[in-house]
């Protein structure tokens, strides 16, 4: 392979791990690099619209990631494969004749889109949702962060099992660093994960490899993460007895699994059945026909049982679950893993089409209360009722899921909705957007973002697809048109940005106080050189981990540690995502403006008397903090700038 090839299939692997699955085999693979003269590299495309849309998307990410392969800076031009050199080499001449640099400034950027950056998604199989029936929400949030950690390390040209570091697993799992750990150890959380991901070496069983200081250091840890899920054991048993009846039918394994797959609805192969097996369930298909043939099991048997077993899983599309719901959102509401699953699923319900990426904002629950517990593998229907009804307080754990899932009534419904009992149908509208504000309401401003009205609720109403900087519509994971909403104002308010700092009547805390924490704005604040914003950038660490860093250096616990911002600079640079342990990262979770005022309440001097003030953390930040802090001033303008301190 030559040096280039090398340099190009570098580019490739880097990619396949930055983008969403989807885009990648649609736009990017099968792209070869031609030849490299002048410092302008041609990469051949498959037709003019991949060329197109690798040339709008992905020049100037290819060209920084040239660099850093290559050692110098390289410009590239996507071409169609049939285009002649010739014309490559008029279009190279004239691309010289143009200015050489340019100076692009982007605007009217939506916040909502600056912030969670919808694009940026993870893409399971919509066949989860039966199976988190079976084995319940904290083993599908665990397959799902091991299916995702799987999809960025695998390299179609190289081996496979690479190393990784547990927090890119645990990103995407939704869960601390102690529940995932606990949960990984737990036998019955094991038992659910069989043929989804599998410990390779014993729990026991403690490997040393020596490192580069020449000491032993512990082996990573090996797991095999399985990509196609397997079915459920229902489901398992229902198509196995089927193809079981077939095969004595036609005395043929490759007729009946023909049969099979004629079957114009798959979802009816998975009717249960009243007989039963002679044995336990078998994960995949591919292991039904390798019991029943034997040593026959032939390349074109294994192709039917494939097409089969894609066909299963396949029934019920794609779930698209956002990165920021997970890193973010999940966290942020204090959603336990059963909540946060049941918002997937009513978000993927939600769905018209998944082919086309149309939406709609009501689900219907035909069991009502029931039917959502059983979703989450629960048998305990009052627990999602007390989920969606505030007052029962003795019974409330989590978050508060009526943010997400606001009940509404049934058309053709006779009956008050508190007079249902848990199996009556009951619907939902889904907020299919991520809350950004501290109440988990979404704001709708004049630009199109979200905005709450006058009684804080939000209005529903769904718009066309939002059309992106070219004028065309965004395109999500599976290449198809998403489209976006926004909220109608209900109100006579006025609208404000949901970036735009208080003023008029407020308090002088609201007065300088942003509405959500934005990792670049604080960088850019506190003149943090820009190679170092852009480092931090890049792995997109998290702007809560470099709050709670910062108020941990303030408080007492710290001991001589004087520099709040270096100090938690470093910490990013070394692990983006992990936050101060304990109580630091509950105040990091607050809005800007209850962690001012929170600092605001605490003197800074010996003779100054403290602020009483009404919070539930208060209490714990008093404790923290102590009665006096004289480093808060710091603090206070690391966070909100010059004019906190005025």
């Amino acid at each position: 392979m030559s040096e280039l090839q090398q340099a190009w299939s570098s580019v490739l692997t880097q990619l396949q791990m930055d983008m969403p699955r989807a885009s990648y085999e649609t736009w990017v693979l099968g792209t070869q690099a031609l030849e490299l003269q002048n410092d302008v590299l041609l990469v051949s495309t498959r037709n003019a619209y991949a060329r197109d849309w690798l040339e709008s998307r992905l020049t100037s990410t290819v060209q920084r990631l040239l660099v850093g392969v290559l050692n110098r800076s390289v410009s590239v031009k996507f071409v169609v494969g049939d285009e002649s050199r010739e014309e490559m080499e008029m279009e190279t001449e004239a691309d010289e004749m143009e200015e050489s640099e340019l100076n692009i400034e982007p605007v009217q950027w939506l916040d909502y889109d600056r912030i969670v950056q919808p694009h940026k998604q993870i893409v399971v199989k919509g066949y989860l949702r039966r199976l988190g029936m079976e084995i319940g929400p904290k083993a599908v949030w665990l397959y799902v962060g091991f299916h995702q950690a799987a999809w960025r390390v695998q390299d179609q040209n190289g081996p496979s099992g690479k190393p990784l570091y547990s927090r890119e697993v645990m990103r995407f799992s939704a869960m601390s660093n102690g529940a995932f750990w606990r949960l990984l150890k737990h036998a019955g959380i094991q038992a659910h994960l069989t043929g989804l991901v599998q410990r390779v070496d014993s729990q026991d069983a403690r490997r040393f490899r020596r490192g580069r200081d020449g000491r032993p250091h512990r082996a990573p840890i090996c797991y095999q993460v399985f990509m196609t899920p397997r079915l459920t054991r229902a489901d398992a048993t229902a198509v196995h007895l089927r193809l079981k009846a077939l095969i004595e039918k036609h005395n043929s394994i490759t007729s009946a699994l023909q049969e099979m797959l004629a079957v114009e609805d798959v979802m009816e192969l998975l009717d249960p059945l009243d007989v039963k097996l002679s044995h336990p369930p078998l994960n995949t298909v591919m292991d039904m026909v390798k019991r029943e043939t034997g040593e026959n099991f032939s390349p074109e048997i294994e192709r039917l049982a494939q097409e089969l077993h894609r066909r299963i899983i396949n029934c019920l599309g794609d779930i698209h679950i956002p990165h920021y719901f997970i890193t973010e959102t999940i966290h942020r509401y204090n959603l336990t893993p059963a909540q946060a699953w049941l918002i997937t699923v009513a978000r993927d319900m939600a769905f018209i089409n998944t082919r086309t990426g149309e939406r709609r904002d009501t689900v219907t629950f035909k069991c009502g209360y029931q039917e959502m517990a059983e979703l989450i593998g629960s048998t305990r229907y009052k627990t999602v009722q007390a989920w969606l009804h505030l007052h029962w307080t003795s019974q409330q754990r989590g978050g508060n899921l009526s943010r997400f899932l606001q009940e509404i009534d049934l058309p053709d419904s006779k009956t008050y909705a508190d007079l249902r009992v848990e199996s009556m149908s009951r619907a939902f509208r889904v907020l299919l957007d991520e809350p950004l504000d501290a109440d988990g309401r979404n704001k709708v401003d004049a630009n199109g973002s979200h905005m709450a009205d006058a009684d804080g609720s939000n209005s529903w109403t769904q718009m066309g697809a939002l059309a992106d900087a070219n004028g065309s519509h965004m395109v999500d994971a599976n290449g198809s048109d998403l489209n976006s909403f926004k909220h109608p104002l209900n109100t006579d308010k006025k609208n404000t940005s949901t970036t735009q700092h208080a003023c008029g009547e407020k308090n002088p805390a609201e007065a300088v106080a942003p509405d959500f924490w934005e990792l670049e704005a604080l960088l850019q604040q506190n003149d943090v050189h820009p190679k170092v914003q852009k480092e931090l950038l890049e792995v997109q660490a998290s702007v809560h981990a470099f709050v709670s860093w910062v108020l941990y250096v303030a408080s007492p616990q710290s001991g001589n540690l004087s520099d709040p911002l270096g100090y938690a600079i470093s910490r990013l640079r070394e692990h983006p995502l992990r936050e101060a342990r304990g109580v630091f990262r509950q105040f990091a979770d607050l809005t800007p403006k209850e962690l001012l005022a929170l600092i605001d309440s605490t003197p800074t001097g010996g003779y100054e008397l403290p602020t009483k003030i009404e919070h539930p953390l208060a209490h714990a930040w008093k404790k923290a903090m102590g009665s006096n802090n004289p480093r808060l001033p710091i603090v206070r303008e690391i966070l909100f700038g010059e004019g906190a301190s005025e």
